[in-house]
């Protein structure tokens, strides 16, 4: 019999989302529904204590058609998750945040490992995720490490972002920030593929 109480579980914590990301299964919903609304509602903080009852497994907040910081209760479901010593992962790409209220979320629970969305230089990477704000994301992330975050940067290599590459490696350095080159295994247009070997 397999143990399930001990699996990673992924939580799509709400339905919203301020990204258009033009390969997003958010996006490829609202085109086949004809709809900007996505069903559903934010997990609750007791739902999520009712989760924690039974499952010991690392917690990933993330999601395929969401953003997990627009969760009305999100800072406090990271208070549950350290108050518990439950392993707490944030997955997040979307902003429409203010500065304060990420660092409340830091505070929220210091052991969390925040990874950030951001496609080549802050400037650059609202070409794929659409209505992003990458420099202020990157300035977040920057945030979260000198606060003593554990904090990944997660960079999907496309053609137009793949020259700076190795100028990303060098800030990922610079900052002590850990740097996950990604290549999509999701079909995409032959402009965006990337041409160089990674």
């Amino acid at each position: 019999m397999i143990n399930f109480k001990y699996k990673t579980l992924n939580i799509e914590g709400t339905p919203r989302c301020t990204l258009e990301c033009s390969m997003c299964k958010r996006t490829t919903y609202f085109d086949l529904h004809k709809t900007k609304v996505i069903p559903g509602r934010d997990l609750t903080p007791d739902d999520l204590k009712k989760i924690l009852k039974f499952f010991e497994g690392p917690i990933v907040f993330g999601g395929q058609l969401s953003d997990p910081i627009f969760n009305k209760h999100f800072i406090e479901l990271l208070e549950i998750c350290r108050e518990h010593n439950t392993r707490t992962f944030v997955l997040t790409a979307a902003t429409g945040r203010k500065e304060g209220w990420y660092e409340n979320a830091f505070l929220a629970n210091p052991n969390a490992e925040w990874t950030f969305g951001i496609d080549g230089l802050p400037y650059i990477s609202h070409t794929y995720r659409k209505n992003q704000n990458g420099e202020f994301l990157f300035k977040m992330m920057l945030l979260a490490r000198s606060m003593g975050i554990k904090t990944v940067w997660q960079y999907i290599i496309f053609r137009y972002n793949e020259k700076y590459v190795r100028v990303c490696k060098q800030l990922a350095i610079k900052y002590g920030i850990t740097l996950n080159l990604i290549l999509s295994q999701r079909e995409m247009p032959d402009d965006m593929q990337p041409i160089g070997k990674y």
